[in-house]
């Protein structure tokens, strides 16, 4: 059995203006990502997955440690890299494990065919579609949000922007933007994972403009969203 390598995640909720200071700073240290555009920055589009019963959102509201999101990804509204996403997560560490998806695969899973997982033979699909029939898992949010990502080698460390953070509900077009409201009004989400440790060098940078560090959740942003602006259920509550 391949023993699970957890990574230390801190996220923090910056301020436009903390935001431009930082980035500007940490993308004098560190190259943008392989993904990055020329203005070094991707849209990403997550479908998330819950319950009938929302227990990934009322786990993550109550508090509990040890939770799982499942959710299906794609970049700048394009089908040529799509993948089914499990994150799991233990008090700050993070676990993510993933299987690319096709076009026709992941039109099938959107539409309620769960079964068409099976095609990709891989233990993770087989485990999404065993809790899509047993616990009803199944399509409930949108989120949208455009990220700026920049990494280094030594504890492969990756620090992440995302602005622009927008919910939507799951029946929308999901090949195409809009459709959406939002969500942070203007703030920035800053994400930090690591390894094992942090270099002090990184960490300086950091701490130079400080931010709150807050048990932040995209997902859980978003839905409680759709529940505010667009009459949404969650947890079986209007």
């Amino acid at each position: 059995m391949v023993k699970k390598a957890y990574r230390q995640e801190i996220k923090q909720l910056l301020s436009p203006a903390r935001t431009l200071l930082l980035q500007q700073r940490i993308s004098a240290l560190l190259p943008a990502d392989e993904h990055s555009g020329t203005d070094a920055s991707y849209a990403i589009r997550s479908i998330y997955f819950d319950t009938f019963d929302d227990r990934a959102f009322t786990e993550k509201d109550a508090g509990i440690s040890e939770r799982e999101k499942i959710r299906i990804r794609f970049y700048d509204y394009r089908d040529s890299l799509i993948q089914l996403e499990r994150k799991e997560k233990r008090e700050k560490l993070i676990y993510k494990e993933s299987v690319p998806l096709s076009r026709e695969t992941a039109d099938a899973v959107f539409a309620g065919d769960y079964a068409a997982l099976l095609c990709c033979r891989h233990p993770l699909a087989d485990y999404v579609y065993g809790q899509c029939v047993s616990s009803g898992l199944h399509p409930v949010v949108v989120v949208d949000y455009v990220r700026s990502a920049y990494v280094y080698p030594v504890g492969n460390v990756r620090i992440t922007f995302d602005k622009m953070l927008q919910a939507g509900r799951a029946d929308i077009p999901l090949w195409q933007p809009g459709n959406v409201s939002d969500v942070l009004e203007g703030n920035t989400i800053l994400e930090i994972k690591f390894n094992r440790y942090l270099p002090e060098h990184i960490r300086q940078i950091l701490g130079s403009v400080p931010g709150e560090t807050m048990a932040l959740s995209k997902y859980t942003l978003c839905r409680q969203n759709l529940l505010l602006k667009q009459g949404d259920y969650i947890g079986g509550r209007l």
